[in-house]
């Protein structure tokens, strides 16, 4: 139990000390000067859903128009592209939320949010012109 313990307090303490000298914007440097890594994708999606999730939308639109444009076709493009529209939405860009709808459904038709995507298209289309 003691043990367990340690490890838990070690791990802890270090996720502080990484939270206190680490940024997401350090992170997104070193993404951006290791795009080959296999862990690229991944680590670009998780900065850009930490945004999303604080809802800093600015940022996260930033984000995942980068990571759709750096791995277009990775295991993170229909989230990304979910995420970039809701995003968008959020800070009033309607043609990049347009943009990103229109896309999920062309590239995504059998994804787990197509409908969702399909009725937001459809009001985007209706509120803000064609």
């Amino acid at each position: 139990m003691i043990k367990y313990l340690v490890v838990v307090l070690a791990v802890a303490g270090g996720f502080y000390a990484v939270s206190r000298h680490a940024s997401l914007e350090s992170g997104l440097q070193y993404v951006s000067q290791n795009k080959g890594a296999f862990w690229a994708p991944r680590a670009s999606f998780t900065i850009g859903f930490i945004y999303y999730q604080r809802e800093d939308y600015s940022k996260a639109k930033e984000v995942f128009t980068q990571l759709l444009t750096d791995y277009p076709t990775c295991q993170f493009a229909a989230r990304g592209l979910f995420y970039l529209e809701d995003s968008a939405e959020s800070i009033r860009d309607w043609d990049t939320a347009k943009a990103a709808a229109d896309r999920y459904i062309e590239e995504h038709p059998t994804g787990d949010r197509i409908e969702l995507m399909r009725r937001r298209q459809q009001m985007l289309r209706y509120q803000h012109g064609p």
